[in-house]
């Protein structure tokens, strides 16, 4: 409880203003409903409501704008175990090694397996095509991401407006840093759980009680009877409100740590202070001082939120994994005791310095730079208390982070995006002192001055923005864009090629049975389409189906001798795999690139994954990895039996050829060679006597650091 404020004598109030004019704090005191800015509350509720219907438009939009590839996580950590949770273990989803030891929480795909769950089942009992399901089904993911980034792009302006004040310059400026960012416009539509513990962890530092470590209240001074004038503190959880934020961020900080356990340094550093102040004993010297009882609910809710979450994240664990797991421990025991992360990559210890912060901020980078020094530099111009010190515990916090996260040997820029919306937040100041001016306009009442605010240094402004927008149309539009589409062309050959006109895999019964109401047409002259006996085309397309149908019902994408419908002779992970392919008849394989982890420690160095050794030696991988024609002919010889036999062994766990195959040019000859019997070993050509056509080419980008992914993206036809 608050402590009692004595009658007499008198009360002496001090409220300190650290914004003239007054005016404003008399309208106050007339209409409580005038906020801090000098408008009414339902004009600023309305504003927050317009920029927040802005900001999803906005990032839809964003969203369909995406067309390039960025990191296979994108797609095999959260899409691809998401299909398999919405449409079952034969749906032909890939998993990776990571969700086979429960590495990863279930959490996060869960959120589009029931955003897909939810939108197919409409379609499909409304009998929709199923071409435009698919269509639908594989921008969904963006579309739900879309939502998350339009509020982490709202957060870091309400932040930034607790920070600096109800419709300050400073927070608008924010909120046009965040929508002119590039890896915003890049990243934050992705299905990436970065992305998401982006946008969670803004909105949890929202709604976080900072009170209770900063003295942001006003300070107030009573007389007592003894003489002393001592403060009052109200306390930091005065309302219902105030506990329910208190809710929101702990939840939404709980969600963020499951998904990452590494944003647990982030609270890590939100919460020392805290601890500080409680240690050095619990001192009221504002309004809105923390007292014991703000402690006690703090812990209460912060065991309360903690629990709730785990117990959701275990029984979404336990269901979709079949055993009770605790994957945020699995994760820290492969990448820290095992120390598997570094078969994905090793970086230098100044890898977020060099790189990581300048591709996370790009233009806005040198602002950054002299907003951090100034946090730690005197200031000459009057901060308000509150300001300074969340800058500070902010400052602070992205040190820290950035710290440690650089004794990891595997770094990529993502790991620090959630910092992103808090760099913004601090450069802003910097920014906006650059590039505005307060003039003074003087007036007849020197009291009731005017103060207009002067955009300086425009042709800079206009050269930064149309080179963040430069920066970000090239690098969702352009860069890396034929490994995505190309996934497109193979999904409408296969809907052209392989389903009827109603969307029907030829190879099911139900193939073409629209016809039964349409009898055969009589007439000599009409077309050969409108002459169609239901019986005949159905054994017609059975018989086709059956030479050129492949099949996804296990790990190889094969079954028996049924030609795949594509494979993918690529560095592994380089196209999204069933989020874009859709349909699970559509057989499809592609080079894999598993962790040695059946391996120790010092046998690793000379592993060579699936995708290895076909770039170390592609006509050998050819030879000894891939079912030639020749082996097929022996096996039919021998009844045909399905592999797994005896008699099948030679060609058991090796790759059919498919109909279609997708590849970077620079394979082109290789496979050529091989195809047409020209490779040393080859006798009379895989081929047998096929063809081997180009029939779709794409740029795929202009540079890259990988020679594997050199020159375009081709797609060659066997016929």
């Amino acid at each position: 409880m608050s402590n009692p404020i004595p009658t007499s004598p008198p009360t002496e109030v001090t409220i300190p203003s650290p914004q003239p004019p007054n005016h404003k704090l008399e309208i106050q005191s007339r209409n409580p409903d005038i906020e801090a800015n000098g408008l009414h509350k339902l004009v600023n509720e309305q504003t927050a409501k317009d920029i927040w219907t802005f900001l999803l438009v906005f990032r839809v939009f964003n969203s369909f704008l995406v067309k390039t590839f960025f990191q296979p996580d994108e797609y095999f950590q959260s899409l691809e175990p998401a299909w398999q949770m919405a449409f079952g273990s034969d749906s032909g989803a890939w998993l990776t090694w990571e969700w086979h030891y429960q590495l990863r929480s279930s959490l996060h795909p869960a959120l589009f397996a029931i955003a897909y769950y939810l939108v197919d089942k409409p379609m499909e009992f409304v009998n929709f095509f199923p071409q435009f399901r698919a269509e639908v089904l594989a921008v969904l993911p963006n579309i739900i991401q879309a939502i998350f980034a339009a509020a982490c792009d709202y957060y870091t302006w309400k932040m930034a407006e607790k920070m600096y004040g109800l419709g300050s310059r400073t927070g608008y400026v924010t909120l046009l840093m965040s929508v002119f960012s590039p890896w915003n416009w890049f990243c934050s539509t992705r299905t990436f759980s970065n992305s998401l513990e982006t946008s969670l962890t803004i909105t949890a530092l929202y709604y976080w009680p900072w009170d209770m470590a900063i003295d942001s209240g006003e300070k107030i001074k009573v007389q007592t009877k003894e003489g002393s004038i001592r403060p009052v503190s109200e306390g930091v959880f005065r309302t219902a409100k105030s506990v329910n934020h208190l809710r929101y961020s702990l939840l939404l900080a709980g969600i963020a740590c499951i998904l990452r356990p590494t944003n647990l340094l982030i609270w890590f550093c939100v919460i020392m202070p805290i601890i500080v102040s409680l240690m050095s004993g619990v001192a009221q010297k504002t309004t809105k001082s923390p007292i014991p009882r703000d402690f006690i609910i703090l812990f209460r809710e912060a065991i309360l939120c903690g629990s709730l979450i785990l117990i959701i994240s275990a029984l979404s664990d336990r269901l979709y994994f079949g055993e009770w797991t605790f994957p945020p421990y699995q994760w820290l025991h492969f990448n820290i005791s095992q120390n598997l992360a570094v078969f994905y990559g090793k970086n230098d210890w100044h890898y977020f310095l060099s790189q990581g912060l300048p591709l996370l901020l790009l233009t806005y980078l040198p602002f950054t730079i002299v907003s951090i020094f100034k946090t730690y530099t005197p200031s000459t111009i009057p901060n308000p208390t509150f300001t300074s010190d969340l800058q500070t515990i902010l400052t602070h916090l992205t040190s820290l982070m950035i710290f440690i996260l650089s004794t990891i040997s595997h770094k990529e820029v993502r790991f620090i995006y959630p910092l992103l919306p808090i760099l913004l937040i601090l450069t802003a100041p910097s920014t906006t002192s650059f590039f505005t001016k307060e003039i003074q306009i003087p007036t007849n009442d020197p009291a009731n001055s005017k103060i207009e605010t002067k955009t300086n240094r425009k042709p800079l402004l206009t050269f930064l923005i149309l080179l963040n927008i430069a920066l970000a149309a090239y690098t969702t539009i352009i860069h890396q864009s034929a490994v995505i589409s190309v996934t497109k062309f193979i999904r409408h050959h296969y809907e052209t090629e392989m389903l009827d006109a109603q969307g029907i895999p030829l190879h099911s019964p139900n193939a073409y049975s629209y016809l039964k109401h349409y009898p055969a047409s009589i007439d000599e002259n009409a077309p050969p389409s409108l002459n169609i006996n239901y019986d005949i085309k159905k054994e017609e397309n059975s018989q086709y189906a059956a030479r050129n149908m492949g099949t996804s019902q296990n790990p190889n994408w094969e079954k028996g001798w049924e030609k795949p419908f594509v494979g993918f002779l690529m560095p592994c992970h380089s196209t999204p795999w069933r989020s874009q392919l859709i349909y699970k008849e559509l057989g499809a394989w592609a080079l894999g690139c598993e962790p040695p982890i059946h391996l120790g420690v010092d046998e690793r160095e000379g592993y060579r994954d699936e995708a290895d050794r076909f770039y170390d030696d592609p006509q050998k991988f050819l030879q000894e990895e891939m079912i030639v024609f020749s082996e097929l002919d022996e096996s039919e010889e021998g009844g045909g039996k399905v592999i797994g036999d005896e008699e099948n062994e030679n060609i058991k766990g090796k790759k059919q050829w498919p109909r279609y195959l997708v590849g970077f040019e620079g394979i082109e000859k290789d496979i050529r060679a091989f195809y047409d019997g020209l490779a040393e070993g080859t006798k009379a050509g895989a081929g047998r006597g096929m063809k081997m056509k180009e029939v779709w080419r794409e740029r795929n980008t202009q540079w890259i650091d990988d020679w594997r992914r050199w020159g375009d993206v081709v797609v060659w036809e066997f016929v």
